[in-house]
């Protein structure tokens, strides 16, 4: 407990939040308005900050947290050249395969985040796992999942709005919609025995991508990525046999395109698009789509599908409604379906669940988000949990 105390408080010193989805539908901001790599994720900008400066069921000017927000007046610093911000999550949960299962709890992120812009045209932004620190087996470093980095570090050219960015350096290709959630399902898979993930937290890859958003209302955006981190990922082709996502020296193409149209005097926002991801025989791709209306309601339906020739094919869905009940409060519920096909299993393995949660902001920069998840897998009968994150965020 002592441990974790200081955990948290070191992390409140330090403090930054991945803005989601499920917001971009809430405001009608794309994911570059919030965050300084144009897809999302990793650290805010100053407008990105701010958005959530003061978002709590007790706000910081509360004589309750008196003094303790006092020197937090912005995260940019020596006239907006440096940036800093950090994502920690810990989650509470009992794993589904037993029902005997007991409750663990462990942490589930803990980035660093910091970002240099030392003319108008260029930042260089970075990330640190901390979670990489930790002592595996001999003393080695011990990384959690295949893919996952020590960090990232990219350098963004932006000479105008109205022309392409060029992105080059280690980092996450654009894929998808950026969720905050790691244990949705988007970018993995269940079989009969497990559930696997592909894209890890913290995956990134040694390569180059161009953004155009000249445009109020388009994203486009295409990358020629190395597939070090992917190599890592062992899939099972429902055999004796494992096999690697990628193999060989060919390079990974990737591409994503997404249309935010706004209507009824900017109060309903929506946006859709797809991405691509392909090295040889290995195939990933999603298709999504989000529309809300404004400070009310968000609705998010996403499909993503993975193919490794004579190995695997996966197909996950999800669709979630969101409500903001206060400035602080989310409640939601989302529906779920992993179908995964594997080369030498018998039969289709089809897992869906059932989840009914709340993004709960208690102070500022401090988030609670229960869950309640009824799965049916493989087995006879439903399967229930509770599970709970703390997230801490700046």
């Amino acid at each position: 407990m002592r441990v974790l105390s200081l955990t948290i408080l070191l992390f409140m010193a330090v403090a930054h939040a991945a803005a989601i989805p499920q917001f971009s539908a809430l405001t009608g901001n794309r994911c570059s308005n919030c965050h300084v790599a144009p897809s999302g994720g990793g650290i805010r900008n100053d407008l990105g900050w701010y958005s959530w400066y003061d978002v709590g069921l007790i706000s910081r000017d509360s004589s309750f947290l008196s003094g303790l927000y006092e020197l937090d007046k912005e995260n940019t610093f020596f006239d907006g050249m440096l940036t800093l911000g950090m994502d920690a999550r810990v989650q509470s949960t009992r794993s589904f395969t037993s029902p005997e299962a007991k409750r663990s709890t462990f942490p589930m992120q803990a980035s660093l985040y910091a970002a240099i812009t030392p003319i108008k045209a260029l930042t260089v932004e970075g990330t640190f796992n901390l979670a990489a620190l930790r002592q595996g087996a001999g003393g080695g470093q011990r990384i959690v999942y295949p893919g996952q980095r020590m960090g990232s570090i990219s350098a963004i050219i932006a000479p105008s709005m109205s022309l392409p960015m060029l992105r080059v350096g280690l980092f996450r290709p654009s894929i998808g919609m950026r969720y905050d959630d790691h244990t949705m399902g988007s970018f993995g898979y269940a079989t009969s025995t497990t559930r696997q993930t592909l894209v890890a937290p913290d995956w990134s890859e040694y390569g180059a991508e161009v953004t155009y958003e000249g445009l109020r209302w388009l994203t486009l955006q295409t990358g020629v990525f190395g597939s070090e981190g992917l190599s890592q990922v062992r899939i099972s082709d429902g055999g004796t046999q494992t096999f690697s996502a990628i193999t060989g020296n060919q390079p990974t193409v990737t591409a994503r395109a997404v249309v935010w149209p706004r209507a009824f005097n900017e109060k309903l926002n929506m946006w859709f698009g797809g991405s691509l991801l392909n090295n040889n025989t290995f195939t990933l791709t999603s298709a999504f789509a989000g529309i809300g209306i404004s400070d009310h309601l968000s609705l998010l339906i996403d499909r993503t599908a993975m193919k490794l020739s004579n190995v695997i094919e996966t197909e996950n869905w999800s669709a979630e409604l969101l409500y903001q009940a206060a400035t602080w409060a989310f409640p939601y519920v989302r529906a779920e379906r992993y179908w995964t096909d594997q080369f030498n299993a018998d039969g289709t393995v089809l897992t869906d669940a059932a989840i009914i949660g709340a993004q709960i902001f208690v102070l500022p920069y401090v988030e609670l988000r229960p869950e309640y998840r009824i799965l049916d897998t493989w087995k006879q009968g439903y399967t229930s949990r509770w599970n709970f994150q703390l997230h801490i965020f700046y």
